[in-house]
C-alpha cells in the first residue's frame, strides 16, 4: 500500500494528485495507493476537497477505503494529535514515511522511520522504495512529475465550461489580446514573509512592455483591493489597458486558475496555484518567473 497526503487549497491538491498519478502509470506494479484526505474531516481552509467538484476526478481516497466506523476513529485519532500513518503503527502495521518537507511533525507526527527527501526536486526512485506501506507527505511541486505525462493530465485536468457572462467576457478578451496574467499572492503570504517585493513586478512590467507594448495586463489576487491602491508601485499602471478580475470566490476561485491557464503570458508569483496555472497553459508564449 502507498498513500499520499492531500491538504490544502486546490492547487496543493492537484500536485499531489498528480504525483500519485504519475506513480501509477511510471510503476503500475507498485501497488494500490491512495490519498490521505483525512486533513479535510479536522480542518475548515480554503474550499475544502475540490478535485471531484472541479475536474471531476475519483481518485483512490482513503475515507473510501474502510468501513465507516473505523474512519471514524482514525478522524478521533486525528483529532487527538494522532496522524494516520501514526495509527497504522499502533495498530502493529509496518509502515515508513517519505517526507518531501519537515512539517510532517506537525501535519503527520510519526515516531516511526522518516525518509527525507529535499523539497521542489524530481526523485521518481522514492515510488519504488520497498516495504509493506510507505506514507509520502511532500507537495511534489517539480514540472517534471507532470510534464512527463502531461498529454494524460491534461485531459485529467480539464477544467469545466465556463458559463456565467463574466467570465466568458474576460475569456474573451484574454484570447484576443496579447494577454499577461498577472499574479499577486497576499493574504498568509504577507504573515509568513513569502510576499513578493514590489520592485519585483515593477521591473518585469517595464521589461514586459519594452518587448511587447501592445500587452493587456490580467491581474489576479486574494487581493485586488490592495493592488490598486499598489498599482504605481507594482506597475499595473504602465499598460495602456489593466483588467482586475473580480468575482472569483466562494467556491469559483477555480476560474482564475482556468482563465490564468488560458493567457498568452504570466507574471507569475510564488505559489503554486500560479505555478499550476503556468503548467496547465498550453498556449504560453511569455513566462516570467520569480527569483528562487
Amino acid at each position: 500500500m502507498r498513500i499520499q497526503y492531500l491538504n490544502g487549497g486546490l492547487a496543493n491538491q492537484v500536485f499531489q494528485y498528480i504525483f500519485v498519478r504519475f506513480a501509477q502509470l511510471y510503476a503500475p506494479d507498485s501497488g494500490p495507493w491512495f490519498l490521505d484526505d483525512s486533513f479535510f474531516f479536522v480542518n475548515q481552509v480554503h474550499n475544502g476537497y475540490e478535485l471531484e467538484k472541479v475536474f471531476g476526478l475519483q481518485p483512490n481516497l482513503l475515507s473510501q477505503y474502510f468501513d465507516a466506523d473505523v474512519w471514524r476513529e482514525f478522524i478521533r485519532n486525528k483529532q487527538n494529535g494522532i496522524s494516520i500513518a501514526q495509527s497504522f503503527t499502533n495498530l502493529g502495521f509496518s509502515i515508513e514515511m517519505i517526507a518531501e518537507t519537515s512539517n510532517y511533525t506537525t501535519h503527520n507526527p510519526f515516531n516511526g522511520k522518516v525518509y527525507s527527501i529535499p523539497s521542489n526536486e524530481f526523485h521518481p526512485e522514492i515510488i519504488r522504495f520497498p516495504g509493506e506501506a510507505i506514507y509520502y507527505h511532500g507537495y511534489w511541486i517539480h514540472p517534471k512529475w507532470f510534464r512527463t505525462y502531461q498529454d494524460i493530465f491534461r485531459k485529467e485536468l480539464a477544467f469545466p465550461p465556463i458559463s456565467d457572462e463574466k467570465n466568458q467576457e474576460y475569456a474573451r478578451q484574454i484570447l484576443s489580446s496579447k494577454s499577461i496574467g498577472v499574479h499577486i499572492r497576499r493574504g498568509d503570504y504577507v504573515t509568513i514573509g513569502w510576499a513578493l517585493s514590489h520592485t519585483y513586478y515593477l521591473d518585469s512590467a517595464k521589461k514586459l512592455l519594452a518587448e511587447h507594448p501592445d500587452a493587456v495586463f490580467f491581474v489576479f489576487s486574494d487581493d485586488l483591493n490592495w493592488c490598486r491602491s499598489n498599482a504605481a508601485s507594482l506597475g499595473l499602471d504602465l499598460p495602456s489597458h489593466t483588467v482586475y478580475v473580480e468575482g472569483n470566490t466562494n467556491g469559483s476561485n477555480f476560474r482564475d486558475l482556468q482563465l490564468m491557464s488560458m493567457c498568452h503570458g504570466l507574471l507569475m508569483s510564488n505559489s503554486a496555484f500560479c505555478y499550476l496555472a503556468a503548467l496547465l497553459n498550453e498556449g504560453m508564449e511569455i513566462c516570467v518567473e520569480p527569483p528562487h
